[in-house]
């Protein structure tokens, strides 16, 4: 078993939960907050968990040093 040594953040530093956070946000808003036809909605929450998506996975391969506290179960 191999053991790493890496720094414990809060999950409010958390990059991806951040990313995660402001995509909900924006497809809430899109969804309830603007008047454009059903079909456009989709494809704007489409286009929003899209990019979601990819930016969570570029950050959680690339740019993420740190853990979470609950990440270790504490």
């Amino acid at each position: 078993m191999e053991t790493a040594r890496v720094e414990v953040k809060s999950s409010w530093a958390s990059k991806i939960n951040w990313t995660q956070a402001v995509a909900m946000a924006a497809s809430v808003g899109v969804i309830f907050g603007v008047d454009v036809p059903p079909e456009q909605q989709v494809a704007l929450v489409g286009v929003i968990q899209g990019a979601q998506s990819v930016a969570t996975w570029v950050l959680r391969t690339w740019f993420n040093k740190s853990v979470s506290p609950a990440s270790l179960g504490q």
